[in-house]
C-alpha cells in the first residue's frame, strides 16, 4: 500500500492507496511547530481506525508547500517504520511536462493535482484541462492537450481574502461565513457572504474564461481543495467537477511512474 501526503498551509491530507484505488483518506491541521511524535500518533491512530497495519505501507510520497513540515514527516514515517518518502518536485519523472518559466518555484501540490487531472484519463478526455484549487490560495493550473503544464493564476483564497478584509476594515464584523441566499445582501453580514463567496465564484469563472481565450480552446475544469464545496455551487456559467482526492491521486501516479522507471 502507498501512503500519499499533501502538506498544505492550512491542512494536511493523507490518502492510502492499493494500486490505483484510494482505500481511505483523512486530514490533520497543518501546524508548523508540531513535534513529529504528535503527527506520528495521529497517523498511527487513523491507520488503526481503518484497520491498516503500519507494515502494510510499503511506499510513501509527499507534496508540500510548507518546507518546515517536510523534515517533520520524514521523521514521522521513520518513527512508524514506514518507507522514506518520495518528495515531489519538477525534477522528477512526471506524467506531464513542465513548461513553467520558473519550475523551481512551482508548488508541488500544483504539479500533483495537474498530474491527477491529466494522467490516466480515457483517450476521449485527454483534451486541455484546468485545475481549480480552492485553499489558502486559489490557483488555476492549465495543462494543454499535449500534457504541457503551461502555468495559470494564483489569487488569495476565499478565507484568506475574507480575513484580510475584516482585519483591515474596523467597521466590518467577523462572522462565520454561510452560503449566501441572494446576491444583494440586505445587511452587512449578508453583504459580506455575498461579496466574498459569490465574488470568489465569479473571479474563478472569469479567470477560467480568460485562460480559454488565451489558449483558444475549451478547458475541462476540475476543482479540488478544502473550499471547493463552498465556491463551485455558486459558479453559474461553468460547473467544474469536484474531486476532493485529486492531489492525492496525482501523488500516487507520480510515485508509480518513478517506481517503474
Amino acid at each position: 500500500m502507498l501512503l500519499a501526503i499533501d502538506i498544505g498551509n492550512s491542512t494536511i491530507s493523507f490518502g492510502i492507496f492499493e494500486g490505483e484505488e484510494i482505500v481511505c483518506s483523512f486530514k490533520a491541521e497543518s501546524r508548523k511547530r508540531a513535534a513529529p511524535d504528535e503527527y506520528a500518533a495521529f497517523v498511527r491512530a487513523q491507520t488503526a481506525a481503518f484497520k491498516i497495519a503500519p507494515g502494510a505501507i510499503d511506499g510513501a510520497v509527499i507534496s508540500s508547500v510548507a518546507p518546515a513540515l517536510v523534515h517533520v514527516f520524514f521523521s514521522v514515517l521513520k518513527t512508524l517504520d514506514m518507507p522514506s518518502p518520495l518528495l515531489v518536485s519538477s525534477r522528477l519523472k512526471l506524467p506531464i511536462k513542465i513548461k513553467y518559466k520558473s519550475p523551481e518555484t512551482l508548488g508541488s501540490d500544483r504539479i500533483a493535482s495537474a498530474s491527477g487531472a491529466f494522467a490516466g484519463r480515457p483517450a476521449s478526455e485527454m483534451g486541455p484541462v484546468a485545475v481549480l484549487d480552492f485553499g489558502t490560495a486559489t490557483t488555476i493550473s492549465v495543462v494543454d492537450s499535449g500534457g504541457n503544464f503551461l502555468g495559470g493564476t494564483i489569487s488569495p483564497g476565499l478565507i484568506t481574502s475574507y480575513e484580510a478584509l475584516t482585519n483591515a476594515a474596523a467597521g466590518l464584523p467577523g462572522i462565520g461565513l454561510a452560503y449566501p441566499k441572494k446576491p444583494i445582501g440586505e445587511d452587512t453580514a449578508e453583504g459580506l457572504e455575498s461579496g466574498v463567496i459569490l465574488g470568489h465564484a465569479a473571479m474563478a469563472e472569469g479567470l477560467l474564461g480568460l485562460a480559454e481565450g488565451q489558449l483558444g480552446a475549451k478547458l475541462r475544469a476540475v476543482a479540488t481543495g478544502g473550499l471547493a464545496d463552498m465556491v463551485v455551487p455558486h459558479m453559474t456559467k461553468r460547473k467544474p467537477v469536484i474531486d476532493p482526492h485529486l492531489t492525492l491521486k496525482g501523488l500516487a501516479r507520480i510515485y508509480k511512474i518513478n517506481l517503474d522507471k
